[in-house]
């Protein structure tokens, strides 16, 4: 992959993103790809009609997607932050960056460039290099960049709290109150996306669907105005791996196919946590149905690319529901890494 394009989504509020085993209490911090394309099928059903939906869906189900896309991560100023990579370092660290290692769940796009390619981090091992209170890690040129108001010290580029909220019994009018979680960006920060266009023909139908969804909201608790966000003009983005790696780090969900197991796409090289993923299913004929749940791997994981890993759109339609089928998005969003010697 060379040039992609990028989508930044510039909140204009609050999110909220579930998780499985995680309550309306508590919310994710990043909207997942499944996530990401199910909200789009949705939009694109809502403004453009079933037939629109089908004829988007057709390739996707032939093995040709016109479009590959990633999981939505935070970005403050122009530094994109994504997952940290299931790959050892390039090099040792020092002993004494040990914990704040471990607590790292982003990494800049920076750093992320230099550790697929086994660049050593030597630089990026400071103290002041890591953002504690969410989780992330950049370049000491990319910690220059960030808002003045993102920092060490200062509001982070995210943070997750909760609101109360009251429920009203429709038979009693009895009110009860529970908390909902949220996550708020700080200024100058929000979530991107990646798109690896296949067919440029779909692109303006896309990004009238994207510019829709922010209108209606993506996640959870839009009847409250969460979810709502501007689209920022796209940008060409060049993001490579080197070439002849032997594996390759997904940016997105990724469900394997039964061919791609059978070649080895995670064979003794590969490295990847699992994540199981339900809910609900958001559609005017079945709104109250649950779909059947997928086990996929997770951003940041690791896969033999001898194995030409591609992934598939899961049949995830409860039995009970007839009008429609319902897919959950499991493609990888692939980038070549080299492996430490």
């Amino acid at each position: 992959m060379a040039t992609c394009t990028l989508y930044r989504l510039r909140p204009r509020g609050p999110f909220h993103l579930a998780e499985r085993g995680v309550g309306i209490e508590e919310t994710g911090e990043l909207v997942r790809s499944d996530t990401l394309f199910s909200a789009l099928c949705s939009v694109l059903r809502l403004g453009w009609g079933e037939a629109e939906l089908q004829r988007f869906l057709r390739p996707f189900l032939a093995g040709e997607p016109p479009l590959r896309l990633s999981s939505c991560f935070p970005f403050a100023g122009d530094v994109l932050f994504l997952p940290r990579p299931l790959l050892p370092l390039p090099a040792e660290p020092p002993p004494d960056v040990g914990k704040r290692l471990r607590q790292t769940r982003f990494v800049s796009l920076g750093l992320f460039h230099r550790w697929l390619a086994g660049t050593p981090l030597d630089s990026a091992f400071a103290a002041d290099c890591f953002l504690a209170r969410v989780g992330a890690w950049a370049s000491p040129e990319e910690i220059r960049r960030l808002p003045r108001s993102v920092g060490n010290g200062a509001p982070a580029l995210w943070r997750r709290d909760t609101v109360p909220r009251v429920a009203i019994d429709r038979a009693t009018a009895a009110s009860q109150v529970y908390r909902a979680g949220r996550l708020a960006f700080a200024p100058g920060c929000g979530l991107a996306f990646l798109v690896d266009w296949r067919d440029q023909q779909w692109r303006a139908r896309f990004e009238q669907a994207l510019r829709l969804l922010g209108d209606s909201g993506l996640g959870g608790l839009r009847s409250t105005g969460h979810g709502q966000f501007a689209l920022a003009p796209p940008e060409s983005l060049e993001i490579t791996g080197p070439a002849g790696a032997p594996v390759a780090v997904t940016l997105s969900l990724y469900a394997p196919t039964e061919a791609e197991l059978h070649r080895g796409a995670l064979g003794p090289r590969a490295r990847y946590e699992l994540v199981n993923r339900g809910g609900w299913i958001a559609s005017p004929d079945g709104s109250s149905y649950r779909r059947r749940e997928v086990r996929m791997l997770t951003e940041g994981s690791v896969v033999e690319l001898a194995a030409a890993p591609s992934g598939r759109l899961v049949d995830v339609t409860p039995g009970i529901l007839q009008a429609h089928r319902v897919y959950r998005y499991g493609l990888a969003f692939l980038l070549p890494a080299a492996l430490p010697l």
